[in-house]
């Protein structure tokens, strides 16, 4: 009898906890995702002449995950049914590694994540990574520093804006506009990149003797 009653009890406990899970709302599922592909990397004009790693972009929240921002005067929203395919700040590391390794030369770019000991360090900031409302222009401003690795001193800043414009209001055509603009603003970092850094036997031979 004791057993019995256990075995109602549990029973009757089952069928809340199995109503509160058919409650929980689906997930939803974008109609498309935005990549940066490889393809679309342009070399930098200058060879690269050193190692370099490449960070992730430090970010806001607004855009550090897969959700693309919509600007709206003072007002941030996210643009409905399409997404990053991955973290906003992966795609733009990986598009300016993409255009880097394009590049010729004797230097070598990796990720930091790969940690691989490099000559110098690009570390970088998204300031904007939006769309505008229906087709008004999309934005993308980062602000990037080299950093020489040994001594952790900058050799060179920079700030950099790229800007599109969207065919239609839709959202593909407005998430479309912003990758084509981010992509060209990778392109931008990347031959800021190949233009600053120098190997770093140069520093060497210039030294005075001690």
């Amino acid at each position: 009898m004791t057993r019995l009653r256990l075995t109602v009890a549990a029973l009757a406990l089952s069928i809340p906890m199995a109503g509160c899970v058919n409650l929980l709302p689906n997930p939803e599922v974008p109609q498309a995702l935005i990549a940066l592909p490889p393809d679309r990397a342009k070399a930098p004009q200058a060879p690269l002449a050193a190692d370099i790693s490449v960070l992730p972009p430090d970010s806001s929240r607004a855009f550090s995950g897969v959700d693309i921002a919509v600007s709206n005067n003072q007002e941030l929203v996210y643009l409905a049914d399409v997404r990053w395919s991955d973290a906003a700040p992966r795609l733009l590391q990986n598009a300016v590694v993409n255009a880097l390794a394009k590049a010729g030369g004797p230097g070598r770019v990796t990720t930091a994540q790969q940690g691989v000991r490099a000559d110098y360090e690009l570390r970088w900031r998204i300031i904007d990574l939006s769309v505008g409302k229906d087709v008004m222009p999309v934005v993308v401003v980062v602000s990037a520093s080299v950093v020489d690795a040994e001594s952790r001193r900058s050799i060179a800043q920079g700030e950099f804006r790229a800007t599109g414009k969207p065919v239609t209001r839709a959202p593909r055509d407005r998430a479309a506009a912003l990758a084509m603009a981010a992509q060209d603003a990778a392109d931008e970092v990347a031959a800021f990149v190949a233009r600053s850094v120098v190997p770093t036997a140069t520093f060497s031979a210039v030294a005075p003797n001690n």
